[in-house]
């Protein structure tokens, strides 16, 4: 998770260009929308933010080149609110150092209620909500196939993952996509996924079925075709 955390931080360099493929490179547009996002990710308390979060993802997600501010704001929003008012999710809130990215997946259980509650985060897929009840020390990007590149699918892959007693992915299955023509980039990356080793007792043990989620953006197909993209 710590990926996500430093796809917040993306800022693009390019403007409005094209790539040496002809595939569309993100747009100033993209750039402002990223930088906002940055900025409400800063304020403090959650209710200054609220209204540029909504407004943001409106935007985002009427622009499919956009997928990713999309996805990061319907993250940040549900995880802040979750947090804000833990309690009233019947959830013990974490303390007030703990990390976003750090909390145990009980947010997946309560996305309807924040969708009740949080009427711009019914047009957040469940997806870009969730989070993996175990998180990976070492994620690997895919690499993105050209024929993905060409028809500009983007999406997400569901696996599920068998961890040795070494922290090491025994074995990479599908459990669900948006498409077929990711799931093999998918599962290539998911099997190069390292964990936590899983203590029991005085050794350590393999853990099965560990759900792992790779996202293919908008902007991963088009660092992959040739858009200058700049990482901060």
């Amino acid at each position: 998770m710590k990926v996500q955390i430093t796809l917040l931080s993306l800022l693009l360099a390019c403007g409005l260009e094209a790539s040496a493929s002809d595939f569309p490179c993100p747009d100033e547009q993209s750039r402002e929308l990223y930088a906002k996002l940055k900025e409400l990710n800063a304020l403090h308390p959650l209710s200054r933010a609220e209204h540029g979060y909504s407004e943001l993802i409106e935007k985002a997600s009427k622009r499919p080149m956009d997928d990713l501010p999309f996805h990061q704001a319907c993250f940040w929003l549900a995880s802040r609110t979750f947090r804000t008012y833990c309690s009233d999710y019947g959830y013990e809130c974490p303390s007030a150092g703990a990390l976003i990215m750090e909390w145990p997946a009980q947010i997946n259980d309560w996305i309807p209620e924040l969708k009740a509650n949080v009427p711009i985060l019914e047009s957040c897929p469940d997806a870009y909500i969730q989070t993996d009840a175990k998180l990976p020390i070492v994620r690997v990007a895919p690499v993105v196939p050209r024929e993905v590149i060409d028809k500009r699918i983007t999406g997400w892959v569901v696996m599920t993952l068998d961890v040795d007693e070494f922290g090491k992915v025994a074995d990479a299955q599908v459990t669900s996509s948006t498409s077929s023509l990711l799931e093999t980039p998918a599962l290539e990356a998911g099997r190069r996924f390292r964990y936590q080793k899983e203590p029991v007792g005085d050794r350590f043990v393999a853990v099965k079925d560990v759900s792992a989620t790779v996202h293919f953006h908008f902007w991963s197909l088009a660092e992959a075709a040739g858009c200058s993209l700049s990482y901060e």
